[in-house]
């Protein structure tokens, strides 16, 4: 297995931010005999106007059709390699879903325009919802995440449906387990046994028992109920949007570099006036950088930088504007405390929320006594890929040659109030590394296993060394809960600072209490723990290259110290010069858990039993874009203290050792 090589974590090369590390290539299909349909769709992915697409749930067999090829039917073709069910039509096709039996019996799933997911096709593939797919057969997109909206409960329905054949195939042992389901031959000749078409008009407007009996001779949904059902679709729609999401970083981009690409695009970028120009002098530019991470309880947090000032003259593009204010002038930290104002998982929006009146956007603290907030105000994601705060690109993803007053609402936008004068400006953001589900096969939790052995919550100390020796480690207790979700796990102490070590690390009894904290994130202490991250995907594999669970984590706040903006398997490099061998490198961090899978239960593993690697199988890196960016400035001021400091913080290497307390469990 090639862990370099999964399906959906992987992202475009940009201009100046060269996303490598866990980027691959879409799954090999059979070519069938007419034009270029495939076994799981009607063209090639990397042809012109074909765009591949993923099933939020890894459901694998799913019929449907796609409007430009009238000879063939296909089915979603799940890959445990790449941890996705796929599909593909072309980018003008309309998709009719569908449950086919051996011979002609058939239940049916509506029909969705693949534009309303995605209209270009880019690496990173868009994900259709269960609720996409209710949207079809309800006529409707839904308008809020609540069973009492219309298309939920056609989802619901549908979601009943796939669960129970995932419990009557022993596929998932509980009905809100979310795992690979296979509609198998066995199960085709079984739907031959329903009495009669079920049309998705009747799918929608059946009474629930009336639907219960039509499929019953398949399949038993009463085994789920309406709440499971719920609970899936919340957890499904919290995957989708769960992600990492920064901008890319226009330093040498130019007016011409669009092309018929998604690179080149301006970042975060703006002023104190109401045009920004390069060439004008006059005005106070702003431009920054983050990267902010939705979790899989729908939080989302981040940690970024910004640097505002006048630019020089001779300058004509925005990139030319912000390599000199990036050469010139002292950053500032921006910091993202968790927050539910992020990319909404129905709107597909920023700050726009359908359960709240009133929409505060989303907002970075600015470590800058004279600053307010700068708040995100506005964005709506395309192509599940990116926003666009200009006219240019938001043409590209949404293939629109005109743009109006209503397609303008859809730009990202931000402002922030400095000293009293106002700073606006546009925000071109890429959604990358998206998650997927957790396989039980790996992933063992008390919610995914029938009886035995599980290992989740995994609790962990994890030791932060720095590249610059004078500065003490830190060693920060951790959790990753039984919903793959990571949080601080910090003994109630206050470290001794006149210590070698920073000790923030789990105390004797820290394995005990509950994993998953109410909002307030205090534990059974009364000590306040953190958010920091979540687990991207599980790998499976028989041999010792596999079973590992690849993590990712921002620790974003001054509890932290030395560590306060520091990233964890991002997986990314951020260009810091024209020169491109200057760069932050953040690598990616994956856990091998075999050794622990294959303990009993009560077994009480070494500190060591989990190795930590990168993609590259090499030593976990971390890094602190912040603290780079001090660096850079602290060769212009060698006099600025505080940036000679914050520049030791740069970087290092990371263990993961698991907490002296921790043991496998069984249920």
């Amino acid at each position: 297995m090639n862990i370099n090589k999964y399906k959906l974590p992987f992202a475009a090369t940009a201009l100046a931010m060269a996303l490598t590390g866990c980027g691959g290539e879409s799954a090999n299909v059979t070519p069938e005999v007419y034009d270029e349909s495939t076994a799981n769709g009607a063209c090639q992915t990397g042809t012109a106007g074909c765009v591949e697409f993923a099933l939020d749930y890894p459901l694998n067999g799913l019929n449907f059709t796609c409007s430009s090829d009238t000879k063939n039917r296909f089915t979603t073709i799940f890959d445990p390699q790449d941890g996705a069910a796929t599909g593909a039509c072309k980018n003008t096709d309309d998709i009719t879903f569908f449950l086919r039996g051996e011979k002609d019996k058939k239940i049916e799933l509506g029909t969705i325009p693949l534009r309303n997911i995605a209209n270009v096709s880019v690496s990173q593939l868009p994900r259709l919802t269960l609720l996409d797919i209710a949207a079809g057969i309800q006529g409707r997109a839904a308008q809020r995440l609540s069973r009492d909206d219309a298309t939920v409960k056609v989802a619901i329905r549908l979601t009943r449906l796939i669960q129970a054949v995932g419990l009557q195939n022993r596929q998932i042992v509980n009905a809100r387990d979310i795992q690979s389901v296979s509609i198998s031959d066995a199960d085709r000749k079984k739907l031959e046994q329903i009495t009669s078409l079920i049309t998705s008009v009747q799918f929608k407007s059946l009474s629930d028992e009336d639907f219960a009996d039509a499929v019953k001779p398949w399949v038993d949904i009463s085994k789920v109920t309406d709440e499971d059902a719920f609970d899936v679709i919340t957890q499904l729609m919290r995957i989708t949007t769960a992600a990492v999401y920064q901008p890319e970083f226009s330093l040498f981009s130019s007016k011409e570099v669009l092309g018929s690409t998604l690179s080149g695009s301006e970042g975060l970028v703006g002023c104190n006036k109401e045009e920004c120009k390069a060439e004008d002098t006059s005005a106070t530019n702003l431009v920054g950088h983050f990267i902010v991470m939705t979790d899989r309880q729908g939080k989302s947090f981040g940690s970024g930088l910004q640097w505002r000032g006048k630019a020089g003259s001779d300058l004509t593009t925005i990139g030319g504007v912000n390599a000199q204010l990036i050469r010139k002038v002292k950053p500032v930290q921006m910091t993202a405390f968790a927050q539910d104002t992020w990319i909404h998982p129905i709107t597909k929006a920023i700050n726009n929320n359908p359960e709240l009146a009133t929409q505060t956007g989303f907002k970075f603290n600015v470590a800058d006594g004279n600053s307010q907030p700068l708040t995100v105000t506005q964005g709506k994601l395309f192509n599940d890929y990116m926003i666009a705060g200009k006219e240019r690109f938001y043409k590209l993803l949404t293939g629109k040659k005109e743009v109006n007053e209503d397609d303008k609402k859809n730009y990202g936008l931000w402002k922030q109030e400095v000293n009293g004068e106002i700073f606006k400006g546009t925000l071109d953001l890429y959604k990358i590394y998206p998650i997927t589900y957790l396989d039980s096969k790996v992933f063992k939790s008390e919610n995914n296993v029938s009886n035995g052995a599980y290992i989740f919550p995994l609790y962990a100390d994890l030791v932060f060394n720095f590249t610059d020796t004078s500065v003490k480690t830190v060693k920060l207790g951790i959790v990753i809960d039984r919903n793959g979700d990571i949080r601080t796990n910090m003994k109630p102490t206050v470290p001794d600072q006149s210590s070698t070590i920073i000790d923030m690390s789990t105390g004797t009894d820290g394995c005990n209490g509950t994993d998953v904290l109410a909002s307030d994130m205090l534990d059974s202490n009364n000590v306040q723990q953190y958010r920091i991250g979540t687990t991207g995907r599980g790998f499976t594999s028989s041999g010792m290259d596999g079973n590992k669970i690849s993590i990712r984590m921002i620790l974003a706040d001054k509890v932290f110290q030395s560590l306060d903006g520091a990233l964890i398997g991002m997986n990314s490099s951020i260009q810091t010069s024209p020169n491109s061998n200057e760069s932050i490198v953040i690598g990616g961090a994956l856990l091998n858990l075999n050794r622990l899978l294959a303990m009993r239960s009560g077994g009480k593993p070494a500190i060591d039993d989990v190795p930590f690697k990168d993609s590259a199988d090499n030593a976990v890196k971390w890094a602190n874009s912040f603290a780079s960016f001090q660096s850079i400035y602290s060769a212009v001021d060698s006099t600025d203290q505080d940036a000679k400091q914050w520049s030791k913080y740069s970087g290092g290497s990371i263990q993961f050792n698991l907490a002296p307390c921790y043991e496998v469990k069984t249920k």
